[in-house]
């Protein structure tokens, strides 16, 4: 009887990862076959994974089990199938990518419809890119002779599950391959034959191989191929078909890389992990072909939206085993691990290995909380899929960077140059209508930080809730997004204000000083006031409403803000807040949301639907 299996990390790359999902799925298969009703769940303990089992699992039935594939072979166009068995059924590249293609595109026709007619095609097989990056990257053969080998071994399937659980199940940290000699000892003993022993490694594999040479010998004079146990990537090659997320990334004119990754567990039941995983590479995938940037950002987004999915089924399934739901989503999952493949005319070699981080802010904290969270991922999702990488690689780069990195500094970063992006493209009569970030995605999003000073701890919603701050955030918004020519269901008018430019990059370039900045808002305030004060009479006379005014105690209770948390801080907020959407004020405490700049309600609601983009496409 075992309890768990331990899988040392040995290479610090995503082979980890996939190596501790392969034996998941073997010891999967093992339990199913063997009516065992043991859950798995998937626990990384910093130097190794633990695959740990609800019940313990006993191991003389699963020695009897009959062979199955752990993973298909797989052919392109060019795979030379040969050498496979008269009977088998290999994962047909082409087929799969055909109908994944035909997918997508009823998929993308029929985006803004509540559900799909009967005629939709199926859903494409979740691991079809992982086939596709096999024999796009010319690692096919590979793939196929490690299954030949496995399958030649089919008689003694079972004692071969038996001995990897076994081995796996022991802790010893004396030998780095321990595990691997035990798995061999044990098998022969039991089976009385032998594994095979050696094979060549390769790169999508194990990424420290460079065109299947390992990095310290690619830096001298031999070129001898890179050897590795065949067990190890028997494994690895399993968990990366069976669990990769891989996809062509456009990164110049009829330039496509390859990007393979894997999400790494931190402490989620597998069955939740591979649920997950296969609705986003099934339903949810993020495109390829707008950049690398744009794609990591999607693809930790999408992933956020399918985990939430799955809370709050399971919330509705099990509403008393619910507690543990309510934790960030790194609680889960660490986030992913992966290599970039650049191409270099017909071959592909290592270009990077990066990590990419989950956001601490999307955290509910009960059910209701879910759908709230919901709406601010598919906020965030509108405005970077509204994004181009020809045109905004910078912007994306920078969501990236605040995305999958957790400081709040870098969310500052993105902001200002939203903020341009923002002015430029309303100034811009043919530029694409820009997407807003709401205030109350904003406030969900800021809530999860603070603000750490002299050894205390500060909620940031002191500034964000402040009567005074969010006045003068309103004014800034008046002035830069709600102002100038704007779209109604009438067409084209012009407000009786102009647009201003560059105010986001002012504020932003004197924040370091309290002196600069308090000098360079007591500047814009008084252009605003003088502004209204203009405009007032005319605007009286029609019957229309004001701007919202600005008070001197607005100001004094910002400048108090300043003393306790800081120019940079609140220069920053006023920057993110000034040019978000804002709703109705729901008390009266609020600030009044008389912003609408002398057009009616409902041109209003029509106005911001336009400028912000919400009324068109994806």
């Amino acid at each position: 009887m075992i309890d768990g299996l331990f899988v040392t990390k040995r290479f610090n790359t995503y082979a980890d990862t996939f190596l501790m999902l392969g034996l998941a799925r073997l010891a999967e298969y093992a339990l199913s076959q063997t009516k065992q009703k043991a859950q798995m769940q998937l626990v990384d303990e910093g130097s190794r994974y633990r695959i740990q089992f609800k019940k313990p699992i006993n191991l003389e039935a699963i020695a009897l089990l009959p062979y199955t594939d752990p993973f298909p072979p797989v052919c392109g166009k060019k795979t030379d199938s040969s050498k496979l068995p008269a009977l088998t059924t290999p994962f047909n590249t082409v087929e799969k990518t055909e109908a994944r293609r035909l997918f997508r595109e009823y998929q993308f026709q029929h985006r803004h419809q509540a559900s799909w007619s009967e005629d939709a095609p199926p859903p494409p097989d979740p691991k079809t890119q992982n086939g596709v990056v096999l024999t796009s990257m010319r690692h096919d053969r590979n793939h196929n002779e490690l299954w030949l080998q496995g399958w030649e071994l089919r008689e003694n399937y079972g004692l071969l599950i038996a001995s990897l659980l076994e081995a796996f199940s022991q802790e010893n940290f004396s030998k780095l391959n321990g595990d691997i000699k035990r798995v061999t000892d044990l098998f022969e003993k039991s089976a009385k034959c032998k594994l095979p022993q050696q094979f060549s490694a390769v790169k999508i594999f194990l990424p420290t191989a460079v065109q299947g040479v390992s990095r310290v010998k690619a830096d001298g004079n031999k070129t001898d191929p890179q050897k590795i146990d065949w067990l190890t990537l028997w494994l690895i090659a399993n968990g990366l078909f069976t669990f990769g997320i891989s996809e062509r990334v456009k990164v110049a004119e009829r330039v496509y890389d390859w990007r393979v990754t894997a999400l790494e567990p931190k402490d989620i039941s597998f069955e939740k992990y591979k649920v997950v995983l296969d609705d986003l590479r099934k339903f949810n995938p993020p495109s390829g072909g707008h950049g690398i940037a744009r794609f990591d950002a999607e693809l930790v987004l999408r992933f956020c939206q399918g985990l939430l999915k799955s809370h709050e089924a399971h919330a509705k399934e099990r509403p008393e085993d619910d507690s543990e739901l309510w934790q960030p989503t790194n609680w889960f999952v660490r986030g992913f691990i992966g290599t970039h493949f650049g191409q270099k005319g017909q071959v592909y070699g290592v270009k990077e290995i990066f990590t990419l981080g989950l956001p601490i802010w999307v955290h509910p904290q009960n059910y209701s909380q879910i759908q709230d969270y919901q709406n601010l991922l598919k906020e965030h999702l509108g405005a970077i899929t509204s994004l181009a990488a020809e045109e905004h690689v910078e912007l994306l780069a920078s969501y990236r960077g605040f995305l999958t990195g957790n400081e709040l500094q870098s969310f500052f970063n993105f902001q200002v140059k939203y903020a341009e992006y923002i002015t430029r493209s309303l100034a811009d009569k043919n530029a694409k209508s820009p997407r807003l970030f709401s205030v109350e995605g904003l406030n969900m999003t800021i809530d999860k930080f603070k603000h750490r000073q002299d050894d205390k701890e500060w909620s940031l919603t002191e500034i964000t809730e402040d009567p005074g701050f969010l006045r003068i955030a309103k004014a800034i918004n008046s002035a830069t997004v709600y102002a100038g020519k704007i779209i109604t269901k009438n067409g084209q008018i012009d407000l009786d204000w102009e647009r201003q430019y560059g105010l986001a990059q002012r504020l932003n370039s004197q924040s370091g000083s309290k002196k600069d900045f308090v000098i360079e808002l007591t500047a814009f305030i008084a252009s605003y006031e003088n502004e209204n004060l203009r405009i007032a009479e005319k605007i009286q006379k029609l019957g229309k409403v004001p701007r919202i005014w600005t008070t001197k105690e607005d100001l004094d209770r910002v400048i108090r803000l300043i003393d306790k948390f800081g120019s940079n801080l609140v220069a920053n907020l006023l920057i993110a807040y000034g040019y978000a959407k804002w709703g109705k004020s729901k008390t009266s405490e609020e600030p009044p949301d008389d912003i609408s700049g002398g057009i009616s309600e409902e041109e209003l609601s029509i106005a911001t639907e336009s400028e912000t983009g919400e009324s068109d496409d994806e």
